[in-house]
């Protein structure tokens, strides 16, 4: 009679590459707000709510054809933007992209969006992971979004 080890390690490794990891990092409350002035930057806020340890290092939105993470900073009194290259995440911690904060610079717009729609706004991490989530688009001054700090 055989041992039934080595089928219990076979059932064991199939069932555990059949089923999916989490998602390392979760988006809420995606907004993009269009500029007041055709051909200005528009603006996407969102909350990134991360299950490990990673980096955001970009956000991309759909019909926008470049996308730049920025930081608002007081210096000397006034507000200032400042490119940033990535921001890190910890589990259970959540990141605010919102107003007079971390939030997203969005150029080229293919000017398509209407306040009321939907579009799709994806993070990539430094591993590679790509997630995506609906944003909403508002107006200018975006009466409707969210405003977490």
């Amino acid at each position: 009679m055989r041992p039934l080890l080595p089928i219990t390690l076979v059932a064991t490794v199939a069932l555990s590459a059949c089923q999916q990891p989490a998602p390392s990092l979760a988006i809420s409350d995606a907004v993009v707000q269009l500029p007041a002035v055709p051909g200005r930057p528009a603006v996407a806020y969102f909350t990134a709510v991360p299950g490990a340890h990673a980096r955001i290092t970009a956000v991309a939105v759909d019909h926008f054809a470049r996308a730049q993470m920025h930081q608002s900073l007081m210096q000397g009194g006034a507000m200032t933007m400042q490119p940033v290259d990535s921001v890190p995440v910890e589990p259970g911690q959540p990141v605010h992209f919102a107003p007079a904060g971390l939030h997203v610079m969005l150029f080229d717009g293919d000017g398509s969006l209407k306040p009321g729609g939907m579009t799709t706004l994806a993070i990539t991490l430094d591993n590679g992971t790509r997630i995506a989530a609906p944003a909403k688009v508002t107006s200018a001054g975006g009466d409707d979004m969210p405003m977490k700090m």
